[in-house]
């Protein structure tokens, strides 16, 4: 499910100190006597009766959060996914105080949590990376829970006592309204003294703030009432693109927002001279230019970890390129500062290249928290080289098209550059299976099918292939075999080395299939086989007859696949489809057969060519895959002469 979420970048999470609670306010048993049966959202396991949020910034910069909720569970299946509840906080910051915290049973029944039910752990994604040790995850596990409970909880988050204030720091976030379960009421309210500005923009909506003004201090509220559930589709688009979205930001121009991030990105670069040191001494860096700084790069990939952390999941001031150095690890942040480092002691420049890695609406206004990935730009004499140093299965300087999808922003010295990272970073990404098969007159198959991967689909074969047991590996092929037919039997494999990242992945496949023919008197019938490799192939179809969302395209990439299939002798083509060939908006399309002299040949061949397709187009993207499946285009007939 989604509920309202939201960023705040000076006041990012909170630990956790208790007061005593409050009467248990009488909206809570109004709400749930007022709320619809569950027999009216038959496709919820839960209804928001309401999320209401605000952030108060204070006149001295300081801000709170207040969030108070309170959640009908619907069936069973909520019990499980809505029992544990958590807020990640940063303990040397900030301090929640719980106001509320309770379950409501069917009957009537008020449960307060025991003291144990309150617990704090690290975040799971810092477990063993000390430096992020003040990311750590408050634990709330609510008793009594069943279909027709409620949960009620009420807190606030606060800056701990004796923080020091800072002046230079922004406020900005992402607030959605609505998601996969139905809301009753959600609100967000921005509360400031009347001199502090904040620019906003809602997307996917119309609906305008209310705005108020009270001894100086000004109130921005924006509202959402029976907010209809989303309902799950098969490759829909991302919820962030359907319901209401606000952005906002105390930054004035992109100017600001770049300086902001890029001077303390700087500050951490120049901290350096220990690992800059270390790394003369333990790696040499053959090449210059271009070639040095991919060598430089796949250092950083191979030998300091990677902390999977999104950009801004701790903030946007990173450790020094010597604290990277010694924790041997860093999140996207702390690996470009060290990658920076090391690349600047070589005589190369970069600058950091924050990324919207989704293809969420983008606002023009400079809200930070539309970035949550950063890659590193090295400007050469005829080219700019664009590295990412965290992910394990794809070299540095080939950025995932996941990455790619939404827009960019360049921190270059002076003024940030904005673009769409697809126009920025631009990758070949491709498949291609060839296979050599022989059919005989008994209606078996046999031969091999090779195919050579690139881009997003070698980073695929490569996930599948690392570190992969024997067994693992058998299994793997078995079912490879099994997409050919039912029963083919394995000959032989071959698998490319899957640690050497800047060459392509190619795999190879022997195999034998029985039965693949199926006879009627003189004629033997032949379906087309497919490739039998997964990562080859994008893993698609529109599976509805209708959609009520836009539907998600895969990667903007291409797979092709090549039979050339001999007959036995004896037998000639008596039936032969004629090539489907589709170009649209969306995708180019083609299914081509070719009689050769003794044997036959067909290609197959499918590019995408946007990230998405709107409802209304929505038919001809079916119609088009159900062609390419359609047994009368995949068919080949042979009879004896």
């Amino acid at each position: 499910m989604m509920f309202t979420y939201f960023i705040v970048a000076c006041v990012l999470f909170c630990a956790p100190v208790f007061c005593n609670a409050a009467e248990l306010p009488s909206e809570v048993e109004a709400a749930v006597a007022s709320a619809p049966s569950a027999e009216s959202f038959p496709q919820a396991s839960l209804l928001v009766l309401w999320d209401r949020r605000a952030l108060d910034i204070d006149s001295g910069g300081a801000a709170t959060i207040f969030v108070d909720q309170c959640l009908k569970l619907l069936d069973d299946r909520a019990k499980d996914d809505q029992g544990d509840r958590s807020i990640r906080f940063d303990d040397r910051r900030d301090t929640v105080i719980f106001e509320q915290a309770w379950t409501r049973q069917a009957d009537g029944t008020w449960i307060e949590p025991e003291k144990d039910a309150f617990t704090v752990t690290s975040a799971p994604e810092v477990q063993w990376a000390s430096a992020y040790s003040q990311l750590k995850q408050q634990n709330v596990s609510f008793p009594g829970l069943a279909a027709g409970a409620v949960i009620y909880w009420k807190y606030k988050i606060a800056p701990k006592e004796g923080r020091e204030p800072w002046a230079d720091d922004f406020f900005g976030g992402i607030v959605s309204f609505g998601g996969f379960e139905p809301v009753q009421e959600q609100s967000f309210e921005i509360v400031s003294d009347e001199s502090v500005k904040i620019q906003f923009e809602m997307q996917n909506s119309h609906a305008a703030p209310t705005d108020a003004l009270h001894s100086g201090r000004k109130s921005l509220r924006w509202e959402f009432r029976n907010l209809a559930q989303l309902v799950p589709e098969p490759d829909m688009v991302p919820s962030s693109q359907l319901v209401p979205r606000l952005v906002y930001t105390s930054f004035a121009d992109w100017s600001d927002c770049g300086l902001y991030v890029g001077d303390r990105f700087l500050d951490a670069v120049v901290v350096a001279d220990k690992a800059i040191d270390e790394f003369a001494k333990t790696s040499f860096v053959a090449g210059s230019g271009k070639s040095a700084a991919q060598n430089i790069a796949y250092w950083v990939q191979k030998n300091i970890r990677t902390v999977p952390l999104g950009f801004g999941a701790v903030g946007y001031e990173p450790n020094t390129a010597d604290d990277v150095w010694a924790n041997r690890y860093g999140d996207v942040r702390d690996k470009l500062v060290l990658l920076s480092a090391l690349l600047g002691a070589k005589g190369l420049n970069s600058y950091p290249v924050m990324m919207q890695a989704s293809s969420s609406p983008f606002s023009q206004l400079p809200v930070l928290e539309q970035f949550n990935h950063m890659i590193l730009a090295v400007p050469l004499e005829d080219d700019t080289l664009f590295l990412d140093p965290t992910p394990r299965f794809s070299p540095p300087d080939e950025i995932a098209y996941s990455r790619t999808q939404g827009m960019a922003c360049q921190l270059v010295p002076g003024a940030p550059i904005l673009s769409k990272s697809s126009e920025l970073v631009r990758v070949d990404r491709h498949a291609l299976t060839t296979m050599s098969v022989r059919l005989d007159e008994a209606g078996t198959l046999s031969g091999r099918a090779d195919c050579e991967a690139v881009g997003d689909y070698a980073t695929g074969a490569r996930h599948i292939f690392s570190d992969q047991k024997e067994q693992e590996r058998s299994i793997y092929f078995q079912r490879a075999a099994s997409r050919i037919g039912q029963g083919a039997v394995i000959r032989n494999t071959e698998v490319s080395d899957p640690e050497q990242l800047t060459q392509p992945m190619r795999v190879s496949l022997e195999f034998e299939c029985k039965d693949y023919a199926v006879h009627q008197e003189d004629l033997l019938l032949v379906e087309l086989p497919v490739t039998p490799f997964s990562f080859a192939v994008s893993g698609f179809y529109p599976t509805l007859p209708e959609v009520i969302y836009p539907v998600d395209l895969p990667i903007e990439g291409s797979t092709d696949t090549r039979v050339v299939m001999s007959y036995p002798p004896g037998y000639r083509v008596a039936y032969l489809p004629t090539p489907l060939i589709i170009d649209n908006l969306y995708l180019s399309l083609s299914l081509t057969p070719k009689q050769l002299e003794d044997r036959v040949e067909w290609t197959q061949s499918l590019r995408y060519k946007q990230d998405s397709v709107p409802v209304s187009d929505y038919e001809t993207l079916r119609k088009a895959f159900e062609g390419l499946v359609d047994s009368k285009n995949r068919l080949l007939v042979l009879e004896k002469k």
